[in-house]
């Protein structure tokens, strides 16, 4: 198949391959990705990006390669990545990322690593809005997030002036719970939000779990340029595991990219954005995450297939295939 892409009458053998991989600069390779990604269509949807970290554990000999990702989650589409060498590095990773795609319009959401007043900053900057995770790392503003919500939730969140209210349930797989999730829009009364670009609103969800009799709480913060009603403050941050659940996920289970040892020059950085463009190209074959298993074998067994798909790549950039 390749000789005939290539025009020439042998196929390259697996070392150029192996040199192409080593060798190319991962930069270049994450443009011309995001340049294509740009050119998908684009459905009138809320604009949410969950930026997130994936560690690669098959690297041998080295310490494995962190990936900070970029994620629109209501159209499942990987906008970019960068590398950290280690989960530590993410927060000089995430505005290099930042510096790399369109937030403008877009709700970002970040997990407690990422929670920094310069990111913060950067994302309001380039025409965002934040809603960032909020654990101990802030240790000032989460006593004050947690005090907050602690004693409105005394007084009563109904009767509490600050505070809104929405309340979900589910049931199913022999597990029931219940979600809260409280939002104050009002922070005049808290002296940090001057230190966070843009500050508006903080959130508090609950989930109340049953499963097998057995019952647990778990209460996270967050705080948001954005003023939210809480039924879409919810929905926002319950898309950040949208980025775990269909694109790491992917990576590991069908991808299996923790089995890869490849750690050559750039080669384990240049596979996986390989594997990414491979996942982007067939989800937007299917037309969904559900059969891109099914799909990526039917693509090894039938050329035929595989050239339809990468017909996709040269039709966005204007080329015939």
């Amino acid at each position: 198949m390749f000789h005939r892409l290539l025009g020439t009458t042998k196929s390259p053998s697996y070392m150029v391959f192996w040199w192409l991989l080593t060798r190319l600069e991962p930069g270049p390779l994450q443009e011309a990705f995001i340049k294509w990604s740009s050119k998908l269509p684009d459905e009138v949807k809320p604009k949410l990006i969950a930026i997130d970290g994936k560690h690669l554990n098959g690297l041998v000999g080295k310490k494995g390669m962190h990936l900070v990702a970029a994620w629109e989650s209501f159209r499942g589409l990987l906008l970019g990545q960068v590398r950290a060498e280690e989960k530590s590095n993410e927060i000089t990773a995430i505005p290099e990322l930042l510096d790399t795609i369109d937030v403008s319009g877009a709700n970002v959401t970040i997990d407690a690593a990422g929670c920094q007043k310069e990111i913060a900053k950067k994302i309001r900057e380039k025409g965002g809005d934040y809603t960032l995770a909020l654990k101990g790392n802030q240790g000032a503003l989460h006593a004050e997030a947690k005090n907050f919500f602690m004693q409105a939730e005394d007084i009563g969140f109904t009767e509490h002036t600050y505070c809104e209210v929405s309340k979900t349930s589910e049931r199913g797989h022999g597990r029931e719970e219940e979600r809260k999730v409280v939002v104050t829009n009002n922070l005049d009364w808290l002296d940090l939000r001057e230190e966070w670009k843009d500050m508006k609103s903080m959130i508090q969800i609950s989930s109340t779990r049953i499963c097998k009799g057995k019952k647990s709480i778990e209460k996270r913060y967050y705080i948001s340029s954005k003023e939210w009603p809480p039924e879409e403050a919810g929905l926002a941050i319950r898309s950040h595991w949208s980025i775990e659940n269909h694109l790491h996920w992917c990576m590991d289970v069908i991808f299996r990219e923790d089995a890869s040892l490849a750690n050559t020059g750039h080669a384990g950085e240049n596979l996986a954005m390989f594997r990414r463009m491979a996942h982007a190209l067939t989800k937007e074959d299917v037309g969904g995450t559900v059969g891109i298993a099914k799909k990526r074998r039917e693509a090894a067994w039938d050329d035929t297939c595989t050239l339809r798909i990468l017909a996709r790549l040269f039709r966005m950039n204007g080329k015939s295939f």
